[in-house]
């Protein structure tokens, strides 16, 4: 009985997440909404029926969506699948703050999965695109301020300021796809939280950010991170971007965790929530005082600084 229970609803929700691929795929002035609401299906039987059943739904999915979208369903289908398994997990398990933090790594780890298979397969190097797109902009740059009459010097140094510039857009990619990333998987759990009542019983909310707090293992990891960057590479390079990506990813992710932490000291000391704003906003402005962040969020990953607070 229950072995064709999770067949019928199996086939259900293989027909939804068909559909809403179908949509996600033909359908453009739709395909943001449809793209983010396809894992549903999936994070919902898994719930259901578990991890193993989940995966061969999913299976069942990806051929499906290879069969309606060709090479692009078959790119964007096990990603989503994918989340929904990792999510569907973890809300299982009444943890969805882990279910939010696994969707976004698993976006994370498909968007860099897809940018190696296209550089290395495909010879599509989509930095470099985008680096040679900027590079033709710099001509159009330099005729533009001749005829505005600006003298030799004025434009060696406006031309200057935008390799500055070019070189800082492209150092910011992964921070742009870490928000990204990120912001999908909230709206994942922001689109399935009222079917998912329905299916588990007191789910917890998401913890408030004061309580956040990272693996003690994210220590090791940007320990790690920082050796990697004492190696030499070419700017602009594929390795140039891991090394980077990397860091950056790893440095917002520490500085959140010492953020929280000032929210949870205030929070325990009875000081006004203005305090750590302000903190917040000292850092934007004066961005050396983010290594001071940095570190309180490093001792309070390594050495339990919470529970000292607690324990005062």
């Amino acid at each position: 009985m229950k072995q064709t229970k999770a067949l019928v609803e199996g086939a259900i929700m293989i027909s939804i997440f068909s559909v809403m691929m179908l949509f996600y795929l033909y359908v453009p002035l739709l395909s943001i909404i449809f793209f983010l609401a396809a894992p549903i299906p999936i994070i919902l039987y898994t719930i259901r029926h578990g991890l193993k059943k989940g995966i061969a739904a999913g299976a069942i999915g990806i051929v499906i969506s290879f069969l309606i979208g060709s090479i692009a369903g078959l790119m964007s289908a096990p990603m989503l699948i994918a989340v929904g398994l990792g999510m569907g997990v973890f809300y299982s398990k009444r943890q969805p703050g882990n279910a939010v933090i696994t969707g976004a790594l698993i976006y994370l780890f498909s968007f860099l999965i897809y940018f190696v298979v296209s550089v290395q397969l495909f010879q599509v190097d989509i930095l470099g695109i985008a680096k040679e797109a900027i590079g033709q902009m710099i001509p159009m740059l330099e005729s533009v301020l001749k005829q505005s009459g600006a003298s030799e010097q004025d434009i060696a140094k406006q031309l200057k300021q935008f390799r500055e510039m070019q070189d800082t857009a492209l150092s910011a990619l992964p921070v742009a796809l870490l928000i990204g990333v990120t912001l999908m998987a909230f709206v994942n759990h922001w689109f399935v939280q009222p079917l998912i009542k329905r299916f588990v019983k007191d789910m917890p909310t998401l913890k408030k950010f004061k309580d956040m707090r990272l693996p003690k293992s994210m220590v090791w990891y940007y320990l790690l991170t920082l050796l990697l960057m004492l190696i030499q590479t070419e700017k602009g390079s594929f390795l140039w971007l891991v090394q980077t990506s990397a860091f950056q990813i790893l440095f917002i992710l520490v500085l959140i965790q010492g953020f929280s932490f000032i929210f949870y000291y205030c929070h325990e000391k009875n000081i006004s929530k203005v305090v750590p704003i302000f903190a917040i906003v000292l850092t934007v402005l004066l961005p050396p005082i983010g290594v001071i962040v940095r570190i309180i969020g490093i001792a309070d990953i390594g050495f339990d600084l919470r529970d000292k607070v607690k324990n005062k």
